[in-house]
């Protein structure tokens, strides 16, 4: 699945594994969070992730807590707002 913006989705899902630094993102009660984490447990429809830090604007989600999230083949919860993202590399301009 690839995003109107070109973000491979599928391709980035493939690429996750258990102690990968990641970006995720979800939602609780109609508030969406954002926080970066590592990878601790991946099943076939969810990933596990422990966060690093406190999530800015939420005294729910501290560093060292665990965030559950869908993966794509979750197709009845997973969203672009409720994913996990790897990391953007840019290229250094030369």
């Amino acid at each position: 699945m690839v995003s109107e913006t070109g973000s491979d989705f599928q391709g980035e899902d493939r690429q996750l594994t258990v102690g990968k630094q990641v970006k995720a993102y979800w939602s609780k009660e109609g508030f969406y969070y954002r926080g970066e984490g590592v990878i601790v447990q991946l099943t076939r429809n969810e990933v596990a992730v422990r966060l690093q830090q406190k999530v800015a604007w939420s005294d729910d989600y501290r560093a060292g807590q665990l965030v559950r999230i869908p993966r794509v083949s979750d197709s009845l919860r997973w969203s672009a707002r409720n994913c996990v993202r790897l990391p953007r590399r840019y290229a250094l301009a030369g």
